[in-house]
């Protein structure tokens, strides 16, 4: 009897602790499928604020010494994009285990973006670290911190024997394309940066912007009376439709302007001018095939800077469709420099950006339940305002020179590593 009592004692003891423990278990999954899921706006979230000191002296990457130098350079500036972008639309297009472009290149790193005066940068800056090897003040294009101009690498290029492309799904006078060819203290000087612009070498500018080359009292934006588009009609080659992109030969050796919109490409309140106007990759073969004629002629290669402007733009608008539009047109542009440099294997491609827009994040639909397959793609630093922020940006690169693009580097190291790659020789100007 006594031990009967003692087995049912023992039992009840393991019903109840199993019991329990059940019970603990539907109750802990009951609480994670229902737990009210917080609302609000991003300025409820999360924030710890500190000042961070910006030492003046910047540390210098050790290069590689690259024996095979590059003929010809392609750099890609996504504007806005960082790993997160560019992890979305790896899922936009077919899933986590598709592969994009960039995926295909065999060296990659990070690129620390700060700049002289913020830790988040801006274009113009973060262009002008690519362009020169500097660090200047946000807002500032090809000058130093105290506005005094920096030779930059198409000027550099220039005395080489390199002919130079600027392309731009934006304005051409925006930050990033203006970084590469002007000297002014702020981005916002639109009339002088286009003056500067058709004063350059530059032989191929390709982009939007055609109100800035027109005075306001024609409907354009240029505050200081000057009918700059009618100098481009006479000392340069205007082109504003993309089927004048198809015969680069047509076009002798002088500088050309695609201006192909009267502000930025594809812009939503001028549908009716889409079709006429190019992507990045018929802006890109046009500069390529134009630049070998230049090259026939006796010029040793070539630089082309082609810029994915409205990465940047969706990210600000918090618009994921129109991100993944953009994305879409750098990722044609990355294909086919990538196909050109396997057959060429004289040329060096670089993709990069100048820093991250939006703080794009990818999370399960439903926090609690991360074995969900529907993703949230959310920006995190403005509702419909996203800002820039200081994340490091990648880079790929593939060709001569790829090998200095790893590890970690600040922008200024970018500029290097394209020099280290170009033939140069100082051997003087190709162009007239």
């Amino acid at each position: 009897m006594r031990s009967k009592i003692i087995i049912s004692v023992v039992a009840l003891g393991l019903g109840l602790f199993g019991g329990a423990k059940l019970m603990e278990h539907l109750g802990r999954e009951y609480i994670v499928n229902n737990f009210p899921i917080p609302s609000g706006t991003l300025d409820d979230k999360d924030v710890y604020v500190q000042e961070v000191f910006i030492d003046e002296k910047v540390p210098v990457k050790e290069l590689k010494q690259v024996k095979n130098k590059a003929k010809n350079i392609i750099l890609f500036i996504g504007d806005g994009m960082s790993v997160s972008q560019i992890s979305a639309f790896r899922l936009f297009q077919g899933g986590p285990n598709s592969r994009v472009a960039v995926d295909n290149f065999p060296y990659s790193g990070k690129v620390l973006t700060h700049s002289a005066n913020a830790i988040v940068t801006d274009s113009a800056s973060s262009g002008t670290a690519f362009s020169t090897g500097r660090k200047t003040n946000n807002r500032a294009l090809g000058v130093d911190v105290n506005g005094q101009p920096i030779e930059n690498i198409t000027e550099k290029l220039d005395k080489s024997g390199y002919v130079s492309s600027i392309i731009s799904t934006s304005e051409v006078t925006h930050a990033t394309p203006a970084a590469f060819i002007v000297h002014a203290s702020s981005r916002y000087m639109a009339d002088e940066i286009s003056i500067q612009m058709t004063d350059s070498k530059i032989k191929n500018i390709l982009g939007g912007g055609r109100k800035f080359f027109i005075p306001e009292e024609n409907g354009g934006n240029r505050e200081d009376g000057i009918q700059l588009l009618d100098k481009v009609k006479t000392n340069s080659i205007l082109i504003t439709d993309k089927s004048e992109l198809t015969d680069p030969s047509l076009y002798g050796d002088g500088q050309v302007f695609g201006l192909f919109a009267d502000e930025h490409l594809r812009d939503e309140t001028t549908p009716e001018n889409h079709s006429t106007e190019p992507s990045i990759k018929n802006m890109l073969e046009f500069s390529v095939n134009r630049s070998k004629k230049f090259i026939e002629s006796g010029c040793r290669g070539f630089f082309v800077m082609a810029e994915a402007s409205q990465v940047d733009w969706a990210s600000h608008g918090n618009d994921f469709e129109y991100l993944m539009r953009e994305m879409t047109d750098l990722e044609g542009g990355i294909k086919w420099a990538l196909n050109y440099a396997k057959k060429n294997k004289d040329t060096l491609v670089v993709v990069t950006a100048d820093h991250e827009t939006g703080g794009l994040l990818i999370e399960p639909n439903d926090p609690r339940k991360y074995e969900n397959l529907d993703i949230k793609f959310s920006f995190n630093t403005g509702i419909g305002r996203g800002s820039h922020t200081g994340v490091p940006v990648p880079i790929y690169a593939y060709g001569p020179g790829a090998e200095n693009f790893t590890g970690t580097l600040d922008n200024t190291d970018v500029f290097r590593a394209l020099l280290a790659a170009a033939n140069q020789d100082n051997s003087g100007s190709c162009i007239n």
